[in-house]
């Protein structure tokens, strides 16, 4: 699909045939998306899954490297064929383009993410607990229950599958919020589901938890 998108590119150096370039550029376009969010939000591999923290500072090392990889060859995109000045490679700049912009829209979300989690950790500690995956969500995200809690929308770093049931270690406050870490080394935010009924918890909860659930930043996540 790639080879042929490129292949009509080229046609807008043609005098007839220049308006196939239009489908070709867009078939680039969609090609490139696909993968820098293939490549970005892949599984992170982790060796020991029961350190949430260690599970943390692995998912900030791999989002690290990845957009560090995919960023240089988005600059080896757009530089190569101007400093060559070969026609033929121009699309790549075009290509170099949308990758870099793309990445930096994924990364930036995914930055966001790894700091809530690490502001969670800073004021929960973590404890083993049951996930169960109740369905999957758009973009990658899960409704999950933990334990008891009510139903949770889960979004991580990596795209979260049926894998992520069973045991893990959930970092937050079982009703209102929390950072969970699957057996399978996924690391997610989790927001409960429902507004009203995480309102009604917050208006039961005492002076102490609604102070830790504002420090922690759990009060301003939604799913």
């Amino acid at each position: 699909m790639a080879s042929v998108g490129y292949a009509l590119t080229l046609t807008v150096a043609t005098d007839h045939l220049y308006l196939f370039a239009i489908p070709g550029m867009l078939c680039l376009v969609t090609v490139v998306a696909v993968a820098v969010l293939r490549v970005q939000r892949a599984p992170v591999r982790v060796t020991d899954a029961r350190d949430v923290r260690a599970v943390l500072r692995r998912h900030r090392a791999v989002v690290g490297w990845r957009y560090g990889t995919l960023l240089a060859l988005a600059v080896a995109s757009c530089s190569v064929p101007l400093l060559l000045d070969v026609a033929v490679l121009y699309p790549l700049v075009g290509v170099g383009l949308v990758t870099a912009i793309l990445l930096h829209s994924v990364v930036a979300a995914q930055v966001c993410l790894l700091r809530h989690c690490s502001r969670v950790l800073a004021g929960y500690e973590p404890r083993s607990a049951s996930v169960h995956v109740i369905l999957a969500l758009d973009r990658g995200r899960l409704c999950v229950r933990v334990g008891r809690s009510p139903r949770m929308v889960a979004r991580g770093v990596a795209r979260l599958g049926p894998e992520s049931s069973g045991d893990g270690r959930f970092a937050g406050d079982d009703e209102l919020g929390g950072v969970l870490v699957t057996a399978s080394g996924d690391l997610a935010l989790l927001v409960p589901q429902d507004g009203a009924e995480r309102a009604r918890h917050r208006s039961r909860a005492d002076a102490e938890r609604k102070d830790r659930e504002r420090r922690a930043g759990l009060d301003r996540l939604h799913p």
